[in-house]
């Protein structure tokens, strides 16, 4: 039970939302000591989060529970209105918490007719002040700061994990939460306080794992005391997380982190992730790979092999250019053909076909998982693509295609 978290309220009535939902009335404790009791609460809930707006019965059932019906809205709201006075009631206090929820015109919502305190409320108040604090007063923003960011124990009401009516609030009490801890961070960052600014992550992250800003201010201030094998550590391990469980590939920002946490001398890559991303070069604007002739020699082997292993499909193009009589062109023709065709091929082709020039007039693809009537087409899109947007100037293209052959007994790996 989260008890210590009362000292923060001076109010009789406090009501908390934070990581965990629970009130507080006349030091007694309520939750939801029973899973009979959920529908009331969820509607309290609902007229809570949703304070100084009114529904009909029908749209608040709509919305907690899209998936049932209900005969009669209206009285399904009064028993459950009912069953909650009872359970403050039952509390034996002079005031009661459900007079907040009114009944006017057929339409329920949540009014301040009693006092209580709210820790949503009071986060946002908190941040608010302390913004405005912030360039004339930055030890009390500071200080309002950190009461704000002690109240945050978690998502709002968590409980409510499948409920699509609560997320635009979720989201909005987090990105108050985040900015406030975004702010305190600079300030204390401004006055090197990078301990606290290490501490302050550890615990956010603890909360809020997959918020990929927070793990950077982390490593920047474990760098700036020095821990570079800390922090590397620490972005070997997110990187790792967050594309494993999400599929997420690290920022610009975070990998220019990376540069920092690997120069430490005699360290070790031991993350695959980012070694990968070392590994990659820039990536292309357009579909294939274009490469001299000596480097697709060397593919077109490395594939020769992968056929002779498992057999897997793999085809050579040819495009060749030719005056009609089957001579070569004039030099100059030739060269502005070929370069247009080359960048036809290029954008026409998937990513991961290899493109390279062969001569002067003649251009060589390599096609790995394609069959022969797929090949075809491919050929096709080629030429039409390039129809589309050039001339041949009177030359002729010819085209072939072939299965690459298999290694022979006395051939040798190139």
């Amino acid at each position: 039970m989260a008890r210590d978290d009362l000292h923060v309220c001076d109010y009789s009535i406090c009501i908390f939302t934070l990581g965990k939902f629970y009130i507080s009335q006349n030091n007694s404790i309520i939750t939801e000591s029973s899973s009979r009791s959920k529908r009331m609460w969820e509607i309290f809930k609902f007229l809570l989060s949703n304070r100084g707006k009114s529904f009909f019965p029908e749209n608040i059932l709509e919305k907690i529970w899209p998936e049932s019906d209900y005969a009669d809205p209206s009285m399904v709201m009064r028993a459950q209105i009912f069953r909650l006075r009872q359970t403050f009631n039952n509390k034996e206090a002079k005031i009661s918490l459900v007079n907040n929820i009114v009944l006017s015109q057929g339409c329920y919502s949540w009014e301040d007719n009693v006092e209580y305190w709210l820790d949503v409320d009071e986060l946002e108040s908190l941040v608010n002040e302390a913004g405005l604090l912030v360039d004339k007063k930055p030890d009390e923003a500071i200080r309002l700061y950190r009461k704000a960011i002690a109240l945050y124990k978690g998502q709002y009401l968590p409980e409510l994990s499948f409920s699509e009516w609560i997320e635009p609030i979720r989201s909005y009490y987090h990105d108050i939460y985040l900015g406030c801890l975004l702010d305190l961070v600079s300030l204390l960052k401004a006055r090197k306080n990078n301990l606290e600014i290490i501490k302050l992550c550890e615990q956010a992250i603890a909360i809020d794992y997959f918020e990929e800003i927070i793990h950077i201010r982390l490593i920047e201030a474990l760098l700036a005391e020095g821990h570079i094998t800390r922090a590397r550590s620490h972005y070997n391990e997110v990187t790792s997380i967050f594309y494993r469980e999400m599929g997420i590939k690290p920022s610009d920002h975070l990998k220019s982190l990376y540069r920092l946490v690997g120069s430490e001398p005699g360290s070790f890559e031991l993350d695959l992730l980012t070694i990968q991303e070392g590994l990659k070069g820039k990536e292309s604007d357009g579909g294939a790979y274009y490469c001299d002739a000596e480097l697709f020699r060397y593919f077109y082997n490395l594939e020769r092999a992968r056929v002779e292993r498992n057999g897997q499909s793999v085809l050579l193009g040819l495009f060749t250019l030719t005056a009609p009589n089957y001579t070569l062109p004039d030099k100059n023709l030739l060269t502005e053909v070929m370069q247009n065709l080359q960048e036809v091929i290029l954008d026409s082709l998937r990513k991961g076909d290899l493109v390279t020039r062969w001569n002067d007039a003649q251009l060589l693809m390599l096609l790995p998982g394609l069959n022969r009537e797929q090949a075809d087409i491919v050929i096709k899109r080629i030429e039409n693509n390039f129809h589309k947007h050039y001339s041949l100037n009177g030359l002729t293209l010819h085209k072939k295609i072939e299965s690459i052959l298999p290694l022979d007994s006395d051939d040798h790996f190139y």
